[in-house]
């Protein structure tokens, strides 16, 4: 198992990637000996690589670097580490090192993507908050880009629910961008994580945010684009999703507003039509089950605190109606008391009335 400070310095050297770091490490063993072994390879590496290894400037972006962590309480973690999600080490070029502030969860590994447009409409800003809330409501892990629009409002509603997201940044670490999204990092990291695979002082390229893409869409089951137009860079994290044999889910919009061209095109490649939550869970038996979990503690939560009478009736009920004078029948109560208990079952929400004095189950 290598030092992820090792790891560290060699991703410091410009032009450094997570697909060369692997083609290295399988040549010279170890990351020290890459750093010894580079400057020989000046007819097989790029030239970027074998000046910033000359001029020592990895070993200037590396000082940076942690100088920077230990202003900010920020951590590194390896692809080797326990903490790196396994589900990311899947991906073609999982970034050999991740910066990270926060801390990871273990409910993080059932985690969906929610992307889209930087400047969504009325009804792209509201099918994102509902769908997020949705998630968040069954303490589903929500991750997005920090970006303007539909990435915000996603993290958003995790952050005023107190639920968890991570947003996967496009830059270096210590550059939040857009800057107005600052406070809301600084929120997410509370009860979330803030990452990136980027080094601190190292130039940020929009080849930097295309990359940000494959991350978003690694650490999730599933992609949700809300709304993207013809030329969205949400589509891109959709692609990488597809590559990555995750589930790709489109919302629905206008035809006639032109602001929906990307989600329509999604659509007719084969992603999963959205109009409400529960399609996305149809598609992912790994979350629908944990749904089903959740719902079993719910129900046991619910029928502790239920009182005798109350759980007598309930164990007459099930998913399928029942009419009135079966519980009667079971229940051996008075006519008066049962109605006066199944009304405030009702009101609870535990149970539903059906035309024709038929009741079901809700819990």
């Amino acid at each position: 198992m290598f030092d992820p400070e090792s790891i560290l310095k060699v991703m410091c050297v410009e032009g450094m990637g997570p697909r060369l770091f692997r083609t290295l490490i399988e040549r010279w063993k170890t990351p020290e000996a890459i750093l010894s072994n580079l400057e020989g390879e000046e007819d097989t590496l790029p030239g970027q690589i074998i000046h910033s290894v000359r001029k020592r400037n990895h070993e200037k972006f590396y000082d940076m670097h942690q100088q920077w962590m230990k202003k900010s309480g920020a951590k590194i973690i390896s692809y080797e580490d326990p903490v790196y999600p396994d589900i990311l080490k899947h991906i073609y070029d999982p970034p050999p090192v991740l910066t990270c502030l926060g801390k990871w969860d273990s409910s993080d590994r059932n985690a969906l993507a929610i992307v889209g447009t930087r400047h969504p409409d009325v009804y792209g800003k509201r099918i994102t908050r509902e769908l997020a809330q949705a998630a968040v409501d069954l303490n589903i892990t929500v991750v997005s880009g920090l970006a303007k629009g539909v990435d915000s409002i996603a993290h958003y509603t995790a952050v005023r629910a107190k639920k968890r997201t991570i947003a996967v940044l496009g830059t270096p670490p210590h550059i939040i961008y857009p800057a107005e999204n600052k406070a809301l990092a600084r929120q997410i990291w509370q009860n979330g994580v803030v990452l990136s695979e980027f080094i601190v002082g190292h130039k940020t390229t929009p080849g930097c945010f295309v990359r940000r893409n494959r991350l978003i869409s690694g650490l999730c089951r599933g992609v949700i684009v809300t709304q993207a137009g013809d030329s969205s860079g949400a589509l891109a994290t959709a692609y990488s999703a597809n590559e990555q044999n995750r589930e790709v889910f489109a919302v629905p919009g206008n035809v006639l507003s032109g602001h929906h061209e990307g989600c329509h095109r999604l659509i007719k490649s084969g992603a999963k039509l959205v109009e409400r939550f529960e399609d996305i869970l149809d598609e992912l038996p790994v979350l629908k089950s944990k749904v089903s979990q959740m719902n079993l503690l719910v129900e046991a939560a619910e029928m502790k605190n239920m009182t005798d009478t109350g759980k007598a009736i309930m164990d007459c009920l099930s998913r399928e109606p029942v009419h009135v004078d079966q519980i009667l029948e079971k229940t051996r109560l008075n006519h008066g008391k049962l109605m006066s208990v199944l009304l405030q079952l009702e009101l609870k929400g535990y149970i539903q009335q059906l035309p024709g004095k038929f009741y079901i189950r809700k819990i």
